[in-house]
């Protein structure tokens, strides 16, 4: 009997619509459920053998990992969760002091290079993602997936001020004109998911697209916001890696480390 195939999956609702009807079937196939950071590590640990990897883990260890060739999670423009909770104006965090999400190194990674990109020095510090703790603290606060949505479509006072609000992926877009990828499914070299599993990402996917208004209904009650704001949200993200998704996350790729070259990069042939 073959080996069970372990599938992570994001727990964040810009995903949904890749997973949507998609159910562990018999003793082929089991889910295993975490934030990024958790399903990146597992992965290069062997825990899991496929999984949406963030693009920066993809980029620095692709030596070791492949992805499919024809999904992404990107955006062309706003993305809406990744964001930048800030006191001061985007010109004027010179110095500041940013608490980063433990969730999520490619937001860290694009942070980063987005401050240094604008001549903007920073101190960094991972912080639990509370955004009412992260900015008694700090002057800056970094938040991705549901909470992050929540946070700036709701817009609430923290201590006393209604924090300012920068979204990583406009940002990206405004300074290079390219898509962001956040993430590809990756597997490790040398150990492909099976032609059955790619067929049932590929059919979930093609269920979710169809039908995202009942993905987006289904997320509203658990985010906390309205079925029309997930469903505008949802409606935002490329899920297929086309051409420039390609270029964005080569880009990416460059910038965080200059030796790069985009044939570095593998892709399974499914």
């Amino acid at each position: 009997m073959s080996k069970p195939e372990r599938l992570g999956i994001v727990s964040y609702t810009n995903v949904a619509p890749l997973h949507w009807g998609l159910r562990p079937w018999g003793p082929e196939v089991g889910f295993v459920h975490g934030v990024p950071s958790e399903l990146n590590a597992a992965l290069l640990a062997g825990g899991i053998d496929l999984t949406l990897i963030s693009s920066v883990e993809f980029i620095r260890h692709r030596d070791q990992l492949s992805a499919l060739p024809d999904f992404s999670i990107a955006t062309r423009g706003a993305v809406r969760s990744v964001m930048l909770f800030h006191r001061a104006p985007w010109s004027e965090l010179h110095g500041a002091r940013v608490a980063l999400t433990s969730d999520s190194a490619t937001s860290i990674a694009l942070l980063q290079e987005l401050l240094k990109g604008d001549g903007i020095p920073a101190t960094f510090a991972v912080r639990p993602p509370d955004l009412p703790a992260m900015l008694e603290e700090f002057d800056a606060a970094l938040l991705i997936g549901d909470i992050a949505l929540r946070e700036a479509a709701l817009g609430r006072s923290v201590h006393g001020v209604v924090p300012l609000v920068s979204d990583l992926g406009e940002l990206w877009f405004e300074r290079t004109g390219l898509p962001f990828t956040f993430a590809v499914w990756a597997a490790r070299r040398g150990s492909p998911p099976s032609d059955a599993l790619v067929a049932e990402l590929r059919e979930a996917r093609r269920r979710g697209l169809a039908d995202l208004d009942a993905v987006a209904a289904a997320a509203a009650a658990r985010v906390g916001l309205s079925p029309a704001v997930m469903r505008s949200y949802l409606s935002n993200f490329r899920y297929f890696f086309e051409a420039p998704e390609r270029e964005g996350l080569a880009h990416f790729a460059r910038l965080i480390d200059p030796s790069f070259e985009p044939t570095q990069l593998h892709f399974l042939e499914v």
